[in-house]
């Protein structure tokens, strides 16, 4: 199933102007002749229920028993360190499953997780947050967007939510700050993922990446909308579009320094400090040297083909059966 079909319960969006709000106007339009037709077929449902038999009697085989609806989700703002931070929350909260927190990459938001917070919540607590300066989070008050401080708003959503114990998932940018945060909180990250993870990029000599960098500065949503569709290639186009859109959603001033702030991050001796449960689920393009499973050799890799740099919006099914495989290896080392 596509992603867009998933996303509209997840996005928020405060007004913006200009080109946006002619693209929002036509989405209306279309919105409007949707509701008018699913009007149209509540009412012939309606007129074909009446006519329906009983239903059936309660010892009808479970197979025949429809599936139940999903859990309600809340959607909140919670007092960050530097802001005001959006979190996506829901699932059961009173389940035995461990809960999961996401986290995105840059220029990305919590939507970007939908299919996953929907398979993931009939059974467990799951939630995604905004990192400041994404999505509907504010940008930083203080101008700081570095990994530890990434970090900081994953620990103000945790606190604030009363998350004791739980897994983390951190997509690209957000697996530094999901390392980060491990690393400083060990008991109470159960599981770590990591879908296609940043590497040590301070390996890098810095001249390679400081006209894209200058660049990005100048003119942040034009320079990484360049390169993002270079990265998208592979993808499903239907994901690839929300991807640019959620960028372009983004506070100029937190791409340039979140992605400066991820340049001079070293990721190693964090990742060392961390020893419980991990994972790092990674495309084709993640084949560099200083890419994390190249540099730690015991780090448990699995490769999924055939995507984009966003793996868990291309090919949800696949990814959500590793995500399902993981947490149960993780909740085997949580059984007394």
């Amino acid at each position: 199933m596509k992603a867009r079909a998933y996303r509209y319960p997840y996005r928020r969006r405060r007004p913006r102007g200009g080109l946006l709000w002619m693209l929002l106007g036509l989405l209306g339009l279309g919105a409007l002749a949707a509701a008018l037709f699913a009007k149209s077929r509540r009412e012939d449902e309606e007129e074909r229920k009446a006519a329906a038999p009983p239903p059936p009697h309660p010892d009808t085989p479970e197979d025949d028993v429809p599936e139940a609806a999903p859990p309600e989700s809340a959607s909140m703002w919670v007092a960050g360190p530097a802001g005001n931070l959006f979190v996506r929350d829901g699932g059961d909260a009173s389940s035995a499953h461990v809960p999961i927190v996401f986290v995105h990459s840059l220029a990305g938001n919590g939507g970007q997780w939908a299919l996953q917070l929907d398979h993931l919540r009939r059974h467990r607590r799951a939630l995604a947050l905004d990192l400041r300066g994404h999505g509907d989070s504010d940008p930083a008050d203080n101008g700081n967007y570095t990994i530890p401080a990434l970090a900081s708003d994953i620990a103000a959503v945790v606190d604030q939510l009363s998350l004791r114990r739980f897994v983390l998932a951190g997509h690209s940018l957000g697996s530094a700050a999901a390392i980060e945060y491990a690393a400083q909180h060990p008991e109470r990250v159960a599981g770590l993922l990591l879908v296609d993870p940043n590497g040590d990029m301070t390996r890098v000599p810095r001249d390679q990446f400081q006209p894209f960098l200058d660049s990005l500065r100048r003119d942040p949503l034009d320079e990484l909308t360049s390169y993002y569709r270079q990265i998208l290639v592979g993808g499903d186009p239907d994901a690839s579009r929300w991807v640019l859109e959620d960028l372009q959603l983004t506070h100029e001033d937190a791409i340039p320094s979140a992605l400066e702030g991820s340049l001079n991050y070293p990721p190693l001796p964090a990742l060392e400090r961390y020893t419980g449960p991990k994972l790092s689920v990674i495309s084709d393009m993640n084949s560099l040297p200083y890419s994390l499973h190249n540099l730690v050799p015991d780090l448990p890799t699995r490769l999924m083909p055939g995507t984009g740099h966003w793996l868990m919006m291309d090919r949800p099914e696949v990814f959500n059966r590793i995500l399902d495989e993981f947490l149960a290896e993780v909740e085997e080392t949580l059984t007394p």
